[in-house]
């Protein structure tokens, strides 16, 4: 028996036995509640509540409500806490006094966020960088993507090649390296794959953002070797009231004449809930401070409906969404009568079902993701006689489905609560058009994990888990690709070993020592011809491996009254590294079009690097800060660079914030980034400068407005990331940008 067998048996063994005494469930009552400012007497969203008796934890909503299901009635301290306020402990008799109202103080800065994209088991605590973002944060930060709506954070920096298909970067780790999650599994799109490919979710949807600088494969598997970003959304109701709720929200962006409409309806029952959302974003050409950028409009349709039930020791339910997204791609600039446009729509189905009960293995959690996918890449020719001609170059036609199950059982022995596990993906991808560069491909990656936690001290813990996967990747034929019957299997094993202390209050250390991995990718093992919409002849290698990664994550953490500090450092050695670096040679096709030639070359590499973030309170509604962050990657046997790496990069913020209203400033220094590969581009040094301001307002629900100026000065700059030509476009970076946002929530 191999390994994988091996944790299978022992998986669903375990997972057999914790079903079968469901019949015997002792049920309890669920204790509900809402955390509100006591100043504006609006909802805090994000805030952190805990029950130290039962050792559980969980986040109120975007209305500031929670709950925890299965609470034997008796007397508990609630412990509610969010950054910007006052912790405060409540006592209370349960279920006798019924729904928990309890009310923050604002100014006090607190480290106890729950990260549940890296404590499966709901601990406030942490063994590498993480950082959350609520629905206000996210309203502050508008922007048609989620590149543009993270960059600047804390390692945090952007991918462009235009607005809409802007994507995160982190550390230095781009594209398949780096996993994008709704709701904690895999999306089923394509941004992975290429610059010119595009997250498919509306920034509006999202209730909250969740950040992992570093491995996370030990829960997410390949593709979580740089890091997570876990987009989490209301489209099936976790918590909920009888009766009606929602949202609406505006958004106007200047830079392009943005207009989006989003819109949210809850209706609640006793035990049931449903919801549904729809938007619509419309922008033009982004205007750059030398003019307008051509082929850089969006028109993006987006909408969804879910549906929640709840009994005693269950809750569950579904969600279908549906999207159609339209943006252009930057092209030739001196030609006016041609132009490549992405065209994308994605039907998607989400469910989630938790059991719980009073057993050694309390909570079954079982969560998927469904979705097909259809996207063509076109060009477009406007004719001297008014026609327009449009050819496919590029068309993918793919379904995805992945799964996640985990069984959480009680503390037991040296352990506490911990996670066993199984995941599946699927994928099946047809690959057409014109320019169809890659054969299709049929993936099938199936994985077992565990993570546990051992309490050393009161001030100690360690953590450790182990995640087997296996993964089969065979080849579909299309037109360029006819005779191509190949097939590949890869296993790997990752794992991770953490600890974290808090020797007095308001101090954190954490350090993770893990092994990671990533299996190569279709593109970079079959890709032969000119991909269209990128701009480039991408050459495959179907011999790269499997890359292997061994990093050491350490960060340190102060919080009291007045001060928030964080520093974090990370090395990553990683076996067979895969840059998709050029090469300086042309190609040139029929039409006697020229396309710069990059191939994927596996190299082994080292990644060194660091955040630091400092947030100081000068007053109760006064804060002045500032993030540095640096990476430097670099091949191990030349220690010549790697491609496309994010130069140093400062930002100093303040903020006056009241609770009702708030104006503040922020100035982002970015170096030169000079340390590049052959035939990369340097970039200069620039500053920017942005400010912001908003004021909140209740009346029949909560009104928020935020009005914020992008680029003040109007600096002409390029971003080292940038995908866009820069010998044909020049400085494609946005110029000024006045944005305003509105959103009700009743």
């Amino acid at each position: 028996m191999n390994f994988n067998t091996t944790l299978i048996t022992v998986v669903l063994l375990l997972f057999t036995a914790g079903i079968s005494e469901a019949g015997a469930i002792n049920i309890d009552e669920t204790l509900r509640g809402e955390v509100l400012s006591s100043e504006s007497v609006e909802p805090i969203p994000g805030a952190v509540i805990q029950i130290s008796e039962l050792n559980r934890g969980t986040v109120a909503d975007q209305y500031g409500r929670f709950e925890f299901a299965n609470v034997a009635s008796g007397n508990y301290m609630l412990t509610i806490s969010s950054i910007g306020f006052r912790s405060k402990e409540v006592s209370i008799d349960h279920p006798d006094d019924g729904f928990v109202l309890v009310e923050l103080e604002t100014s006090i800065f607190m480290m106890d966020d729950v990260i549940v994209t890296t404590s499966p088991v709901g601990r406030n605590i942490q063994y590498q960088p993480a950082q959350g973002f609520t629905i206000q944060q996210l309203q502050e930060r508008q922007a048609s993507s989620f590149g543009e709506m993270l960059d600047g954070e804390a390692g945090i920096a952007m991918r462009s090649f235009g607005p809409a298909p802007a994507r995160p970067v982190i550390r230095g780790f781009d594209g398949d390296r780096l996993l994008i999650l709704e709701n904690g599994e895999r999306m089923g799109d394509i941004s992975n794959s290429a610059a010119d490919h595009n997250i498919a979710l509306e920034p509006l949807a999202a209730d909250r953002v969740e950040v992992v600088r570093g491995p996370a494969s030990l829960l997410y598997g390949s593709s979580a070797l740089g890091g997570v970003v876990n987009i989490l959304t209301s489209d099936i109701p976790r918590e909920w009231e009888t009766g009606s709720s929602g949202s609406v929200a505006l958004e106007g962006a200047s830079v392009n004449d943005a207009l989006t409409g989003f819109g949210r309806y809850q209706y609640g029952g006793e035990n049931w809930a449903s919801t549904a959302r729809l938007s619509y974003r419309s922008a033009g050409d982004l205007r750059t401070p030398d003019g307008r950028l051509p082929g850089t409009s969006i028109s993006n349709l987006e909408g969804s409906g879910g549906f929640s039930y709840r009994t005693q020791g269950f809750t569950g339910g579904l969600a279908v969404s549906g999207l159609n997204h339209t943006f252009g791609l930057p092209e030739e600039i001196d030609d006016p009568d041609e132009e490549i446009e992405i065209r994308m729509n994605q039907q998607t189905m989400q469910g989630r079902a938790e059991w719980t009960q009073d057993r050694f293995f309390n909570r079954v959690d079982l969560r998927f993701h469904g979705s097909r996918l259809f996207q063509q890449e076109i060009e477009i020719e406007f004719e001297d006689d008014g026609s327009v001609d449009e050819d496919i170059e590029l068309e993918f036609e793919q379904v995805a489905f992945n799964s996640t199950l985990s069984i959480r059982h009680k503390p037991f022995g040296a352990f506490d609560d911990g996670i066993i596990g199984l995941n599946a993906y699927v994928l099946g991808r047809d690959v057409g058009g014109d320019e169809a560069f890659t054969p299709g491909v049929d993936t099938r990656t199936f994985a077992l994990f565990t993570y546990q936690e051992i309490p050393l001290s009161s001030v100690t813990r360690l953590q450790f888990g182990i995640r087997g996967e296996s993964s089969y990747v065979s080849t579909r034929t299309n037109e360029f690709f006819p005779n191509i019957d190949e097939t590949i299997s890869n296993s790997a094993l990752s794992g991770s070993l953490g600890i974290n202390i808090r020797p007095v209050d308001g101090v954190e250390i954490g350090a993770q020592l893990a092994r990671a991995h990533r299996f190569p990718i279709l593109e970079e093992l079959y890709a032969d011809g000119v991909h269209f919409g990128a701009g480039v002849y991408e050459v495959g290698d179907p011999n790269l491996k499997t890359e292997s990664s061994l990093g050491t994550d350490l960060f340190l953490r102060f919080a009291n009254r007045n001060v928030r500090a964080e520093v974090a450092g990370f090395y990553y050695r990683i076996s067979d590294f895969v840059a998709f670096e050029p090469t300086g040679d042309i190609f040139i096709d029929d039409r006697n079009r020229e396309w710069d030639i990059y191939e994927y070359r596996a190299r082994d590499a080292q990644l060194v690097g660091g955040e630091a973030q400092l947030t100081i309170l000068l007053t109760d509604a006064f804060q002045i800060g500032g993030i540095v962050d640096y990476v430097r990657g670099s091949r191990v046997d030349t220690s010549t660079p790697l491609p496309t790496m994010p130069p140093l990069r400062f930002r100093f913020n303040a903020r006056y914030d009241t609770g009702t209203w708030w104006i503040g400033s922020s100035i982002r220094l970015v170096g030169e980034q000079s340390r590049v590969v052959q035939e990369e581009l340097p970039t200069d040094g620039y500053t920017l400068i942005n400010a912001n301001a908003g004021y909140n307002f209740s009346a029949n629900g909560m009104h928020r407005i935020s009005l914020r100026v992008e680029n003040l000065a109007n600096t002409t700059y390029r971003d080292h990331l940038s995908r866009i030509d820069r010998s044909e476009f020049g400085f494609p970076m946005p110029g000024r940008n006045v944005s305003l946002s509105y959103r009700y929530l009743f």
